[in-house]
């Protein structure tokens, strides 16, 4: 989890022996948000930052004053660098004590009635919630403490939707691959950390979504988006493809493919924006340039008479216009929908 510059810790700065006098008389003319008591942001950087960078300094907060914290669930997961579908909606925390578990409202605090003050007071914050578990063994990320590695992708397995759960999976089976623990080819009940903790888990309907999302991860889906609409492949009832499959011609090397269905000749491409937009991504391509050899790849792949479609973020989104697009390529659901599954 990057944390972005900009927190006032108001604890640090006294540790420095300088005073917080003009960080209170900023606060009072709405110049700060409050996230905690004793951390503060300036109001036009709150509302420049992502959500992302938001929920960091929010973490950070909490971490530093929180006694005993240990951040789980998808706030684990992101301290342990694994990906997250989106960023959460609660910074989470382990405890052993049920007393303590549930939700605590946000203390996140902006004063005055200028328009930046009320801009922040729309936004969200994110409160904290407290998870039960039966115990907690900590490993430090940095400067957070949490649940590990495994611990943390059992966790959300066992608790959260299909999709959260298969792009922090997949994110996984990419960790341990690229450690030499996880073949290309296996899943993640090949791991026996993995299988015996979702073995152990007391409710029969939770361990079976959890372990249906273990035979899913593969080291093979590459981002967010690709783990994404995988989930919504399984959650419609369509097959899952083979990933990063390579296609040639009598050219030589075309690419390799998002996803590739065999029995039906047919080639995927998840269409991110980051493709295009993203000089990291692009590199020496204009966006234009990425634009237009995507296209003359895409003419490539299809004259080997290969079905072709694309689909974004959005189609995902709205899974009955991505069955359409499933559909109108030649694909058909292998399955019904389970019941009560969620995407």
């Amino acid at each position: 989890m990057e944390i972005m510059p900009g927190l006032i810790d108001s604890a640090a700065i006294l540790r420095t022996q300088a005073g917080t006098d003009s960080i209170h008389r900023d606060f009072r003319a709405g110049k700060l948000v409050r996230i905690r008591r004793g951390f503060y942001v300036s109001t036009p950087e709150w509302l420049r930052a992502r959500p992302s960078e938001r929920f960091a300094w929010s973490t950070t907060a909490v971490a530093r004053s929180v006694k005993g914290a240990v951040l789980c669930g998808e706030t684990a997961a992101l301290a342990n660098g694994l990906p997250t579908l989106r960023t959460p909606a609660f910074v989470e925390l382990a405890t052993t004590l049920p007393g303590r578990s549930g939700t605590r409202r946000s203390p996140l605090l902006v004063l005055g009635e200028e328009s930046a003050a009320k801009e922040v007071r729309e936004t969200r914050s994110y409160p904290l919630r407290y998870r039960l578990r039966t115990t907690v063994e900590p490993v430090v990320q940095g400067e957070f403490r949490c649940t590990g590695l495994i611990q943390t992708a059992v966790d959300v397995m066992v608790s959260s939707k299909l999709s959260q759960a298969l792009v922090v999976a997949d994110g996984l089976a990419r960790r341990l691959h690229d450690e030499g623990i996880l073949a290309t080819d296996a899943n993640l009940l090949a791991v026996a950390d993995i299988s015996d903790g979702l073995a152990a888990h007391p409710f029969g309907a939770a361990r079976r979504r959890a372990e249906q999302v273990a035979r899913l991860a593969s080291p093979l889906a590459e981002s967010v988006g690709e783990s994404y609409s995988r989930a919504a492949f399984e959650f419609l009832g369509f097959e899952q493809p083979v990933l990063q499959h390579q296609l040639r011609d009598d050219d030589g090397f075309i690419g390799r493919s998002d996803c590739w269905w065999p029995e039906y000749g047919v080639v995927g491409e998840f269409d991110g924006k980051a493709k295009y937009v993203d000089a990291g991504i692009r590199g020496d391509l204009t966006a234009e340039e990425a634009v237009y050899r995507e296209k003359l790849r895409e003419d490539r792949i299809r004259a080997l008479g290969y079905g072709f479609f694309r689909w974004s973020w959005s189609d995902v989104d709205n899974p009955e216009r991505l069955r359409r697009k499933l559909l109108s390529a030649g694909l058909r659901p292998r399955n019904p929908r389970a019941p009560g599954n969620r995407l």
